[in-house]
C-alpha cells in the first residue's frame, strides 16, 4: 500500500472515530450532566456551547470522512471509470457501495437539519422562557424530536460504518 493510501486511511476511520465517539460522549456523559445541573438553565447552556463546540468539529470530520473515503475508493481502484461500468451497481460490492452512499446523503442532511435548522430553532425558543418556567409543550416536543433525530443518526453513523467495513473485508456469509 502506497504511504498516500495509508495517510488517506488513517484520516478517515480516526475521522470516523473521533465523530462517532464524540456523539456518543454528548449523549452519555454530557447530557446527563446537564440535565442534573441546577438551575436547569445553567445544564442546558453548558449543553449548548458543548454542542456548538462540537457541531464545528463534526463538520470538519464529516468532511474529512466525505474526501478520505473517495480517495480510499479511488485508491482500490474504484474510480469514476469502474462506477460508470455497466452492472457495477449490480454487484454485491457495487450494492453496499450504493447503501453507503445514500446512507451518508442521509446522514449530512439530518446532521445539517439537527445542528442548523431544529437546533437553533429550540435554543432560541428556551431563552424566551423566563427563569424557573417550564418550556411550552412545543418546545418540550421540539426538543424530544432533536433527541431522537441525533440518535437516528448516531444509528445510521453506526450502519455506515459497518458497511464500510463489508466494503474491506466482504460480505460476511
Amino acid at each position: 500500500m502506497p504511504i498516500w493510501q495509508f495517510i488517506v486511511v488513517v484520516v478517515h476511520i480516526f475521522s470516523a472515530i473521533i465523530w462517532v465517539g464524540g456523539a456518543i460522549f454528548l449523549a452519555l456523559v454530557m447530557v446527563p450532566i446537564a440535565r442534573g445541573m441546577e438551575p436547569p438553565a445553567v445544564g442546558l447552556q453548558f449543553l449548548r456551547k458543548a454542542a456548538i463546540r462540537f457541531r464545528g468539529i463534526a463538520w470538519i470530520l464529516l468532511g474529512l470522512l466525505v474526501v478520505s473515503g473517495a480517495l480510499a475508493l479511488d485508491g482500490r481502484g474504484i474510480g469514476y471509470e469502474r462506477l460508470a461500468e455497466d452492472g457495477f451497481w449490480s454487484t454485491e460490492l457495487g450494492t453496499v457501495l450504493l447503501a453507503k452512499i445514500v446512507l451518508v446523503v442521509i446522514l449530512l442532511v439530518m446532521s445539517g437539519f439537527h445542528d442548523f435548522v431544529l437546533g437553533p430553532r429550540i435554543a432560541e425558543a428556551m431563552q424566551q422562557v423566563p427563569r424557573g418556567e417550564r418550556p411550552p409543550a412545543s418546545v418540550v416536543s421540539a426538543r424530544k424530536q432533536l433527541v431522537m433525530l441525533a440518535r437516528i443518526n448516531l444509528a445510521n453513523a453506526i450502519i455506515v460504518a459497518v458497511l464500510g467495513m463489508m466494503l474491506m473485508r466482504g460480505v460476511p456469509g
